[in-house]
């Protein structure tokens, strides 16, 4: 018996730990729009949601849903006056992302030893891995041209996309 509660334990603790590289890699995806607005802006009125489905945390700026396969950055009126406004902000989530994979890029493959008494090496470097491949599926679907077609976002632009039409928009 002590054997399947250690076994349920760990399968517990496995899936919380997917789900917050999950939830880690689409936050810094969407704090990096936030980071680009707040740059070329100047304003604070912003908000992320992370995940749909059932809300697990509501906040000012941000709110966490169960299921973590999407995630939205808005803003609070039509502060994005400008072209250069528009491409900052959408070219902050893919830059982040894109930090974000180098980042772990350098952890994978930069030579270190993860030694722990707690955690077993390769279970570490399976979250790694984990959170790399997360992390480049979140950039390439951010960067590519094309409509979303699962989740809240479903039929809404995606980065790319909305930046190919910013840059060819007459809009100043």
């Amino acid at each position: 018996m002590p054997k399947m509660i250690a076994v349920i334990m760990e399968t517990v603790v496995f899936v919380c730990a997917l789900w917050l590289l999950s939830f880690m890699a689409i936050f810094m995806h969407e704090l990096g729009h936030a980071l680009g607005y707040m740059l070329s802006t100047l304003n604070r009125h912003w908000h992320i949601r992370v995940g749909s489905g059932k809300r697990l945390l509501k906040t000012k700026r941000l709110t966490v849903k169960l299921l973590v396969f999407d995630g939205e950055f808005t803003v609070a009126g039509n502060t994005v006056d400008s072209k250069a406004k528009l491409i900052s902000t959408l070219s902050g989530g893919p830059i982040l992302s894109f930090i974000s994979v180098a980042v772990l890029l350098l952890l994978r493959f930069g030579g270190m030893a993860f030694d722990s008494d707690i955690i077993l090496s390769s279970a570490i470097e399976y979250f790694i891995n984990y959170a790399l491949i997360s992390n480049i599926f979140i950039f390439l679907t951010s960067v590519l041209p094309f409509r979303y077609f699962l989740g809240e976002i479903k039929g809404e632009e995606s980065d790319g996309l909305k930046l190919i039409n910013a840059i060819k928009s007459k809009r100043t």
